[in-house]
């Protein structure tokens, strides 16, 4: 997955749009016949750059949802500026499949466990979705320090576990770090 996310990187790159699946070199083709929902996320200097998922398979495999979530990732993440050729060379890369998908009943929020388990909240009406991956900080022991974050990361004054579908999700993760 790693080797996609990065002919991907050169690609755009070079050409200036997204590169279609036969000019990639795929060396995995089990990933042509697979759906799979992924992160990709990249670093400059040790620091969350660009970032882009969905929480459900959109693509017709994980090649497609790889390319389309890192050209999401460099041009599109409102949060950065977009990728420039010189960060592009100096990228940390990291891409994580989702293998399970839980929905979190409201009774045991309590149960999450933050050293292992990635949680993404979705707001009911769909207007609002935020993640927090697994280790993202060593203060995060319980359900509650997630709050503080998830407001944050919402624009919410007040995180109501209520107005949201929580997940938990496990991932196969590939780095080049």
């Amino acid at each position: 997955m790693l080797d996609i996310v990065k002919q991907t990187i050169d690609f755009y790159m070079k050409n200036l749009r997204k590169p279609e699946i036969n000019e990639l070199n795929i060396n995995n083709k089990d990933l042509l016949w697979e759906r799979a929902s992924c992160f990709v996320t990249l670093y400059h200097k040790w620091n969350i750059r660009w970032s882009s998922w969905n929480i459900k398979e959109i693509s017709q495999n994980t090649v497609e949802e790889l390319i389309e979530n890192t050209i999401h990732a460099i041009s599109e993440d409102k949060r950065f500026s977009k990728l420039s050729l010189q960060e592009s060379k100096e990228l940390k890369i990291r891409v994580d499949k989702i293998v399970s998908r839980e929905l979190v009943e409201k009774s045991n929020i309590n149960k999450i466990e933050p050293t292992s388990s990635w949680v993404i909240v979705l707001k009911k009406d769909y207007e609002k979705m935020a993640c927090i991956l697994p280790n993202i900080d060593a203060k995060i022991l319980t359900w509650e320090d997630y709050a503080p974050i998830l407001e944050q990361k919402l624009n919410e004054k007040n995180f109501n576990p209520d107005d949201y579908h929580i997940y938990t999700i496990k991932t196969k993760t590939e780095t080049d770090y």
